[in-house]
């Protein structure tokens, strides 16, 4: 999947390909941080919703017997999916996207438009998933199942309820009571679901602040809101206006609003027990990396005697201190701990900007690692960063041997985690550089990463060292004669 960024900041056009692992590299006041906003802008809206403007009469499904449905598969059920994801991005534009990056001066982005690019194929094969699926037990616990056969997929209803669901989905309207009435919106939601995914979450380079302080800004919010609400109840209409443009106490762009929210979710969710045998995997990997980058200091969400919840870090036995305590990569790993021990789901897409932040050089090494590792347990990942170190380190992870899983174990003995799940396929990967206000692909067919035009700037010092030393000897040899 595509998207396509048209006077987006400094960028006037420019292409990137989505995949599983997605990272841009490039320098400061490039572009990246926009592009990986305007996509979490994209995708949290393509995700949520179906255009009905189009014609739904072309892709309902036929009613066979009692309980049973088809639907051919054909070019216009692909593409209204396709015209759906177009439509998404024609809508992300004027207003909605000032609203978006709070843009006060209304000029910023005034000229800034987008395209999802979605093939006939990753259609197809978000169909084909389907049907590889158990069956999904609706609301009323009744099973849908699909199959395929040609060019026709099949939808059973079984209406003999389970006790034990598996996968609940939350559908209104989904199946009415007529028996008669075909499952579309839920074929709907889950092609959406497939292509788009279901949640996403923003890492925004705040993050080391925002942990610290998400609770006394949630809570100015809260008080600017209330006293503007009064305030507007017993004013006259100019006055009104006046303190309508001035609410925004506090004004982010709406990533960072969002993992404002994410964080006090998080804090007001009920904390599951887990110990050592019922840990899931995102939980496992949380672990891990608290053992390898934190030196086994653990982050965790704790009850104050308030009735609230704060997060503690646990330094050793019978220890725990406040995280604004904490050292500066601990803050900054602690939204992804907390995401993974409180929230990970496979499905889920995570954008993060510069997860290398605070981090040793074999830190971030590692944490590339673990968040590879995350792809491979079915989490989306668009990343950008500074750091030639991911990169270098990118281009090791897509050099595992796939097709030998012996090969693949005996090659992750050199990785930090030695975990083979780190080894990502490189068509399961895209790597940008920014460059002259594009994005370069440094995806090779042969090599993996090419990463190395990305060494200019360490060339560069060190052809300063020999300049100064050259002109220093130089300077030397004067003084002598």
């Amino acid at each position: 999947m595509k998207i396509k960024f048209f006077n987006l900041g400094s960028i006037q056009e420019t292409e990137l390909d989505l995949r599983p692992l997605t990272a841009i590299i490039g320098p400061n006041n490039s572009g990246k941080t926009y592009i990986a906003y305007s996509t979490y802008g994209l995708w949290q809206r393509a995700c949520k919703s179906i255009s009905f403007k189009q014609d739904l009469n072309l892709i309902k499904f036929r009613y066979e017997q009692e309980g049973n449905w088809s639907l051919t598969i054909d070019d216009n059920v692909l593409d209204f999916f396709i015209t759906d994801a177009k439509n998404t991005a024609e809508q992300f534009q004027g207003d909605t996207l000032e609203s978006f990056f709070q843009d006060s001066s209304r000029k910023l982005f005034s000229e800034t438009s987008f395209e999802i690019i979605v093939s006939h194929k990753e259609v197809e094969d978000a169909i084909n998933q389907l049907t590889y699926q158990d069956s999904f037990v609706l609301i009323d616990g009744s099973l849908l199942k699909f199959s395929r056969r040609g060019n026709i997929l099949y939808a059973q209803v079984n209406t003999d309820r389970i006790n034990n669901n598996k996968r609940i989905i939350n559908i209104v309207n989904m199946l009415e009571n007529d028996k008669k009435t075909p499952p579309d919106n839920l074929f709907f939601f889950l092609i959406k679901t497939i292509l788009f995914y279901t949640e996403i979450f923003p890492f925004p380079a705040e993050r080391n602040a925002f942990i610290n302080t998400y609770k006394m800004l949630a809570n100015r919010r809260y008080k600017r809101l209330k006293k503007t609400q009064r305030e507007l109840f017993s004013s006259s209409s100019e006055k009104r206006l006046e303190l309508l443009k001035e609410q925004g106490d506090i004004r982010y762009p709406q990533p960072v609003e969002d993992f404002l929210d994410f964080l006090s979710d998080i804090e007001l969710q009920e904390i599951p027990k887990t110990n050592s045998s019922n840990k899931n995997e995102f939980q496992k990997l949380a672990d891990e990396i608290e053992k390898q980058l934190q030196n086994k200091n653990k982050t965790n969400l704790k009850p104050n005697k308030l009735g609230g919840k704060e997060i503690k870090v646990l330094v050793k036995r019978g220890l725990e201190i406040d995280i604004y305590n904490s050292s500066s990569s601990i803050k900054q790993l602690a939204p992804l701990l907390l995401y993974l021990r409180y929230r990970a789901s496979k499905g889920d897409f995570l954008v993060i900007d510069e997860p290398e932040m605070n981090l040793h050089p074999e830190s971030q090494a590692k944490l590339l690692e673990a968040l590879s590792i995350l792809v491979n347990l079915g989490v989306r990942i668009l990343l950008t960063t500074h750091s030639p170190y991911i990169m270098a380190h990118l281009n090791n992870l897509v050099n595992g041997n796939h097709e030998n899983p012996e090969i693949l174990k005996r090659q992750s003995s050199s990785l930090y985690l030695q975990d083979e799940r780190a080894f990502l396929p490189i068509d399961k990967v895209s790597a940008y550089e920014m460059k002259d206000n594009k994005l370069v692909s440094l995806n090779d067919p042969d090599y993996g990463i090419r990463w190395d035009t990305l060494s200019d700037v360490a060339v560069d010092i060190q052809q300063k060292f020999f300049e100064i030393y050259e002109a220093g000897q130089e300077k030397a040899d004067e003084t002598e004669e």
